[in-house]
């Protein structure tokens, strides 16, 4: 399973970008089975250690999440509740040995806003940029579905979503949170920019678009 890397990271209570990657880009899911098999463990390992999920992506072979972590243990925690327990159920179930998953997971704070907005949406374009769908709507193992109001394709992703305060913060309710989700989302498929996930932006030039006058700011 992952081990913690080396300069992990991790700042309390606020989001952070985790992504495991199959070894060697080993395939980690091949059935619907296996997805549901990791989804539930990642239900029982955020129940367990109250890191609350608030994006998911499930590729063939790598995982994204957004998760908010209460402690600096936490994190290392929750990623270790799934990944060892599925990486058993894969080899078990494929008679195979060795490593699932590459040895050190990434994990990247969510410090700003702006930073928030272009992950999430980073994350839930993955489908469409790896060609397997143009609508990304269309991909069952993702939270763009709940994001833009619909419901989740899978219902394990509706027992594991939490909306990030970020995400919250976006309207006064449900339909206004997923109109100006949809707007945005649309805004970064459009500019194709996604070299600032990996870190917190510098430019300001969006910041308007994402961020309310006269509010606390909000992860």
């Amino acid at each position: 399973m992952p081990r913690v890397p080396r300069r992990l990271v991790v700042i309390p209570n606020h989001p952070h970008h985790v992504i495991l990657r199959g070894n060697n880009r080993r395939l980690l899911f091949s059935y619907p089975r296996e997805y549901r098999f990791f989804l539930r463990r990642v239900v029982q390992g955020s129940k367990e250690r109250l890191v609350p999920v608030h994006t998911t992506m499930l590729m063939t072979n790598h995982v994204h999440l957004i998760v908010t972590p209460l402690g600096p243990q936490a994190l290392s925690s929750f990623v270790r509740s799934f990944a060892q327990t599925y990486s058993q159920f894969r080899n078990r179930s494929r008679a195979s040995s060795g490593k699932l998953f590459e040895e050190r997971y990434k994990c990247v704070p969510i410090v700003s806003e702006e930073q928030m907005a272009i992950t999430t949406a980073y994350i839930e374009l993955n489908p469409v940029r790896a060609g397997i769908y143009a609508d990304p709507g269309q991909y069952r193992w993702s939270t763009f579905a709940q994001h833009v109001g619909g419901a989740a394709r899978e219902p394990l992703l509706a027992e594991l979503w939490e909306p990030s305060a970020w995400y919250m913060s976006l309207g006064s309710d449900p339909a206004q949170r997923a109109a100006a989700y949809c707007e945005w989302f649309e805004h970064y498929r459009a500019r194709d920019e996604w070299s600032q996930v990996y870190g917190d932006p510098k430019r300001n030039t969006d910041r308007k678009r994402f961020e309310r006058p006269n509010r606390k700011k909000a992860l």
